[in-house]
């Protein structure tokens, strides 16, 4: 039978999520209705079978993200990795794309134009210790976000990485365990999220502009959770990470940075933490 590439349905996301079973990823049915929700996919299917995926998510007019690519073992070997992405692609032409690619992946990738611009580091715990959290710097405060936030971690959000995400950050407003700001002459200069993700808990997006902020930000969040499975997704280039193994936190992968288009430059603000790798 042919294999055809479908518009992925929510009557799919049992399918897809018996692939990322299979593959010990750790997404929850949660995981993938939340990611088919703010973005796009499609899917290869042959006599009702899913046998591949790949979503895309749209951010503002010029960028967008690609992830959870994944094709059945068995039916590995047939170039269904690269309809997939070739779908994609021709739905995001003129867009900057991006993507966390493992090393099976890398090459195809490469084939279709995306470049390697950095590496992320996949920290995690299973069980983790007592983190307190560390105290703000002078004339900086730490609070709970609002609904009157959202517009300007919108706006934080964009300039650390050309992401326009609304949707997002609205939809984390209402689903996240919690949303810290820091803020410094009533003024927010940061902000990150803990959220409920696979075995337990991620922390992302992290946005601020240095790697004190980052601290102070993921600390508080970190605080209260002693005993749970913790993940955070970080760029290696910013430091983070050495803080994250002293906690406990220990890198288990590090997934390549791979861009289709014009790379967004920062400004004034960085990315510490990810939405996760897939959503960036």
């Amino acid at each position: 039978m042919t294999i055809q590439i479908k518009p992925m349905q929510e009557s799919h996301l049992d399918q897809a999520f018996a692939l990322t079973q299979n593959l010990r990823w750790p997404h929850q049915l949660a995981d993938w209705q939340q990611a088919l929700r703010l973005g796009e996919g499609v899917i290869a299917e042959q006599e009702g079978r899913v046998l591949g995926t790949a979503i895309f998510w749209r951010w503002g007019g010029h960028y967008a993200s690609l992830g959870l690519v994944i094709v059945a073992d068995e039916a590995q070997g047939k170039g269904i990795g690269k309809q997939l992405m070739q779908t994609m692609l021709e739905k995001l032409e003129g867009s900057t794309v991006r993507l966390h690619a493992t090393e099976m992946g890398k090459p195809l990738y490469e084939k279709l134009g995306f470049v390697a611009a950095g590496h992320i580091e996949q920290h995690q715990c299973r069980e983790l210790g007592e983190i307190y959290p560390l105290p703000p710097e002078q004339g900086q405060q730490l609070r709970a976000a609002t609904q009157d936030d959202l517009e300007q971690l919108v706006k934080l959000d964009q300039q650390a990485h050309g992401q326009h995400r609304p949707e997002l950050i609205a939809n984390l407003s209402e689903s996240a365990e919690r949303i810290v700001v820091l803020e410094e002459q009533d003024q927010v200069v940061g902000f990150a999220c803990l959220r409920r993700f696979g075995h337990g808990f991620a922390i992302g997006p992290i946005i601020c502009r240095n790697l004190a902020c980052a601290k102070v930000l993921v600390s508080s969040l970190l605080a209260g959770l002693k005993g749970e499975f913790v993940r955070i997704d970080t760029d290696s280039e910013y430091g983070l990470g050495d803080w994250l193994n002293t906690l406990g936190l220990t890198e288990v992968d590090g997934p390549v940075t791979m861009i289709k288009g014009v790379p967004w430059q920062p400004n004034g603000m960085l990315a510490y933490g990810l939405m996760s790798q897939a959503m960036a």
